[in-house]
């Protein structure tokens, strides 16, 4: 093994040394399931790692450091592009949410305000129907009313008729019976001065 290859070796074991407190924080947060708490300092890591890399590839002329740097790099910026368009595609996401929240919560109102006016409706028609029963009723019940008041008069005036006819008959039957009354009476006085005058000529024969 040649002097770059033992100084490349050495590099990358002392890298991976330093790095291994990234790593144990990286395992813990796999298993808790919150990988992206360690990505900002893996980046920076892997940004300082590829930094060593190219310096001393460039120191020692070891071509196979500054591939590797490169690559490195590439694959940071790769993971960063990435790492941007995941967050680009959480806000987007987000941004859906919060639309769809909001054209949700707008229908509900919308849905809540028609239901409102639904209800007002249908009491308002049901009052209707309330007031045009009542109506109706009022309407039947004056005609009734007025049905026995006008049957009430008739019978009163012919109550009146009848007592007035009652009374007329009375009237005539009263003055027939004085008429009767004042025959017989004329009667009996022809009566008597007949009497008289009979009683008169048998004085004057007897005399």
């Amino acid at each position: 093994m040649g002097l770059n290859g033992m100084t490349r070796r050495a590099t990358l074991a002392w890298l991976d040394t330093v790095r291994l407190p990234l790593t144990a924080a990286e395992q813990v947060a796999k298993r808790a399931g919150q990988e992206h708490a360690t990505s900002a300092p893996a980046a920076a890591f892997g940004s300082f790692e590829a930094t060593v890399k190219e310096t001393v590839g460039r120191l020692t002329g070891d071509d196979t450091l500054q591939g590797l740097a490169r690559l490195q790099r590439a694959e940071l910026e790769q993971r960063g592009r990435a790492a941007e368009k995941q967050t680009e595609a959480a806000a987007v996401r987000e941004a859906a949410l919060r639309e769809a929240e909001q054209r949700e919560a707008a229908l509900e109102r919308q849905r809540a305000e028609t239901q409102r006016r639904a209800d007002a409706r249908e009491r308002q028609v049901e009052q209707e129907r309330l007031d045009a029963e009542r109506k109706v009723a009022n309407q039947t019940a004056n005609k009734k009313a007025a049905l026995r008041e006008s049957a009430r008069k008739v019978d009163q005036a012919l109550d009146e008729k009848a007592k007035r006819a009652e009374a007329e008959r009375l009237r005539i039957e009263a003055e027939a019976l004085r008429a009767k009354e004042h025959a017989v009476a004329a009667q009996g006085a022809v009566l008597d001065l007949d009497k008289a005058v009979k009683t008169k000529k048998a004085a004057r024969k007897s005399g």
